[in-house]
């Protein structure tokens, strides 16, 4: 094989196909020159780009036209068959950076002249701008950023000021956009409004409403009349509302609805009621609602109108619910895609909803009832009776039982605890929730009145019923607490937490029971968990205190303490708990600070005028001391120890003649007072006042002899007790097995048992008749009756002792004296020895 190039040759011959010498083709550049594109002269907004051999035309850059006769098949005239030609190119490439026409090699570049904006689209983006500043305000109030909003609608205000002046700079004034101008002025006047600058923003509502330009003026009267409402000028306000409803027309009907409804309102904040009733009446008729009938219901009450709220309450119950049943979210037993579906919708934001609206209206239903009941009946259980019958009868019949339960809560706030209980007892035979709350709710009605027995015997009911209930649990706890059964009582309240882990009494109950057995940690935990759930409740962070004090952390109690006090800054019980904290520190001076407060506060609490009274004699002060006794000897005048506490600060102070004139003071209201008589005796002595000291010295005798003999009386008569109740249980044995005994023999003795009742018969006649026959002796009577009741010659009977060895006490007959003494004749010191 030899080393020719195998397509050599290939391109010596001319081809028809190659343009590279069509610029020297006399007859090629003849025929372009007859026709309309050798013709044409180029274009001036072409020139400097790059053009081709033909005749000197500018390159089009990507401009579409209609093909020139150059271009039709055969114009050209060649020497052999060649395709068509065209002076343009047709401006496609292979390469996406080339340009048809345009050699990318070249170093001629393409220069565009920048558009130029007109004046009227300069303002339109200014406008843009404007429009959403004005939005932004609008989400800054929806999120109650008040500052925000209020700023970016100034803002856009001055702005669109701007843009109008600009118009009638530029003769623009024509085409102004008055839609924007309106929106950015509401804006304004809405914040204004929520800033509570109501002069400002009625500024620009009038503004609003004397352009004619703005058709929404009915709505705008309606903003009028709502911040007239806000400040309380209720005539302005009506007078606005009665203008926007004759401007708004009669499609928008919802919106008359709700300026009725404001209508209203007003009436009612003016007290006048009647012409209040007849806007809900309006609204009413056309579109029932609760809260509507509600308000209705209210003006008629108020107007003490009795038919009109019987048939207004009948309105209300015909309301439908149109909320779903708990039925309807049940699970199928075999549709296993429904039981999917209702496990997902079971507790969605719509499930939630229908829950809230469904307490809503139990609420306004519940709520109508026991308004009502009371007027419109002569007494209020009959009015209740009659609203009850009616729910059943209505949509609404799952509310009887709850209204039941409301009617025993009213007796029980009237404090009619036998009718609370007697309708509550009612319950008892039906189903078994229903059942289980009113057995709850008479155990704590027992609870309350300290019959602990019966507060048990329901709340065991209620924990038969339902034993899952977990305020039943609760009672039940509370009762054993109450009757110092801590543990027990712990055990309850934590099945109860077990159940319900938000039931607030449980937790805080189980607190109180952890701080009595002792067991600080626990109870700071529990009352730690309630603080979480209640965090503005200040009886917790005293709870808390309270048990950091017990574990002697002082710090952490002083610190609970004093939040409780920023809550509430006037309560003398915090103040006087946190001057205990000092005290029990040793920094007196710092207790006296916050008991002193705690006096100004409470002036009457004798905690805090001993502690300070006490707190004046240490700091050797008994004269100052002397002002919080007499308070308290004055709050307490039967009270001995308060008496005396001044006495002794006047003693003590030096002041013997104001010492000696209280101590006689108080001997003369409390005679048998010791004590008082020691001190004068004392004084007197001191004083000099021999024959006093003398008289007060025997007054000390009888009085402390007197105390013996009280003593003495009081204590046999202790063991005369103690014997009546042996003798009477010894009498209810003898009793109980006489009766047994005569039960075995009753068929075989009855002649006997004739007999006996012959020779009782005789021995009551002997004794009515002045024998020395036995008499019936009431046991429950007083042992000295019983004493001077009883014959002489009981001691002489023999009975069967049934306790055993135990020596029997004789008794007798009191005989009486024909000469009695009579102790009122004679002093008593002279009876007792020296």
């Amino acid at each position: 094989m030899d080393d020719e190039d195998l397509y050599g040759g290939y391109n010596d011959d001319d081809s028809p196909f190659n343009t590279d010498n069509l610029t020297y083709d006399s007859q090629f550049q003849q025929a372009v020159a007859k026709t309309s594109a050798g013709r044409r002269p180029p274009p001036t907004s072409m020139r400097g780009l790059q053009t081709t051999g033909f005749n000197k035309q500018p390159v089009q850059i990507g401009k579409p036209g209609v093909p020139g006769t150059a271009m039709r098949r055969g114009t050209a005239s060649g020497t052999g068959g060649r395709p068509m030609t065209a002076v343009v190119g047709a401006g496609f490439n292979s390469s996406k950076n080339m340009v048809a026409g345009i050699d990318p090699s070249s170093s001629i570049t393409i220069t565009l002249e920048p558009k130029i904006e007109t004046e009227e689209e300069k303002i339109k983006n200014l406008e843009k701008n404007v429009s959403q500043l004005a939005e932004e305000s609008c989400f800054a109030a929806e999120d109650n950023d008040k500052l925000a909003a209020m700023e970016k609608a100034k803002e856009a205000y001055k702005k669109e000021r701007l843009i109008l002046k600009q118009r009638e700079e530029k003769n623009l004034t024509d085409q102004a956009n008055t839609e924007l101008t309106g929106f950015i002025l509401l804006n304004v006047a809405c914040q204004y409004a929520n800033a509570n600058n109501f002069a400002e923003s009625l500024n620009i509502y009038n503004i609003l409403t004397k352009n004619k330009i703005f058709q929404l003026t009915g709505r705008l009267k309606t903003n009028i009349g709502n911040i007239y409402y806000e400040q309380k000028q209720y005539l302005k306000a009506i007078k606005m509302y009665r203008m926007a409803l004759d401007q708004i027309p009669i499609t928008n009907q919802e919106l008359k609805l709700q300026i009725h409804r404001n209508i209203a309102l007003s009436f009612v904040k003016m007290g006048q009621f009647a012409d209040a009733a007849t806007n809900y009446e309006i609204i009413f008729k056309d579109r029932p609602d609760l809260k509507t009938g509600f308000n209705l219901l209210l003006c008629y009450y108020a107007l003490g109108d009795r038919n009109r709220m019987k048939q207004c309450f009948l309105e209300l119950l015909k309301i439908p619910m149109k909320i779903p049943d708990d039925d309807d979210y049940q699970a199928h037993p075999t549709d296993q895609q429904a039981n999917l579906v209702l496990e997902v919708t079971r507790d969605d934001k719509l499930r939630r909803y229908e829950r809230k609206k469904k307490r809503q209206i139990d609420h306004c239903i519940v709520t109508a009832v026991k308004l009502i009941a009371p007027a419109i009946e002569s007494d209020f259980a009959t009015g209740y009776e009659f609203c009850i019958e009616q729910v059943k009868l209505s949509e609404y019949k799952d509310l009887a039982h709850d209204l039941d339960i409301q009617k025993a809560i009213v007796y029980l706030k009237a404090k009619n605890f036998n009718m609370a209980i007697e309708t509550l007892k009612d319950f008892e035979k039906r189903d078994v929730k229903v059942a289980s709350s009113a057995a709850t709710n008479l155990s704590f009605l027992y609870f309350l009145e300290n019959d602990f027995q019966n507060a048990h015997k329901y709340a065991d009911l209620s924990l038969k019923a339902d034993k899952y209930n977990p305020a039943a649990l609760t009672n039940k706890g509370n009762c054993f607490f109450a009757e110092k059964e801590y543990e027990r009582a712990k055990h309850y309240y934590e099945d109860a937490l077990k159940i319900d882990a938000s039931c607030v009494e449980a937790l805080y109950n189980l607190g109180l029971a952890y701080g009595k057995i002792g067991l600080y940690e626990q109870a700071l935990d529990q009352f730690f968990k309630l603080h979480a759930m209640q965090r503005s409740n200040t009886q917790i962070y005293a709870k808390i205190a309270e048990i950091n004090s017990k574990k002697s952390d002082y710090d952490q109690a002083e610190n609970w303490y004093m939040q409780a006090l920023r809550a509430h800054p006037k309560d003398s019980e915090l103040l006087k708990c946190i001057g205990n904290i000092y005290d029990e520190q040793g920094d007196r001076s710092q207790a006296f600070q916050y008991y002193h407060d705690a006096y100004r506060f409470d002036p009457s609490n004798l905690q805090t005028i001993e502690w300070l009274g006490t707190y004046y004699i240490d700091s050797q002060y008994p004269e100052k001391a002397v002002e919080y006794f007499e308070k308290a000897a004055l709050g307490r005048p039967h009270q001995v120890k308060w008496h005396l506490m001044v006495a002794s600060c006047y003693r003590k102070s030096g002041n013997y003649a104001a010492a000696l004139e209280k101590y006689k003071q108080i001997h003369y209201r409390f005679p048998e007072n010791t004590e008082c008589i020691k001190f004068l005796v004392r004084i007197c002595s001191d004083l000099g006042y021999t024959q006093e000291a003398q008289d007060y010295a025997t007054k000390l005798k009888k009085a402390e002899k007197m105390i013996e003999v009280k003593q003495a009386r009081i204590s046999s008569s202790d063991k005369r007790k103690s014997i009546i109740k042996g003798r009477k249980s010894i009498f209810e044995g003898r009793k109980i097995s006489a009766d047994s005994q005569a039960k075995k023999s009753i068929d075989q003795d009855v002649p006997l048992l004739q007999h006996q009742e012959s020779k009782e018969s005789v021995t009551r006649m002997s004794s009515s008749r002045g024998g020395s026959g036995k008499k019936n002796i009431d046991l429950n009577t007083d042992d000295t009756t019983i004493l001077e009741n009883r014959d002489e010659e009981a001691q002489n009977v023999q009975h069967q002792d049934f306790l055993g060895h135990v020596p029997r006490p004789q008794t007798s007959k009191v005989r009486k004296n024909p000469n009695p003494v009579t102790t009122f004749d004679v002093d008593a010191a002279d009876l007792l020895p020296d």
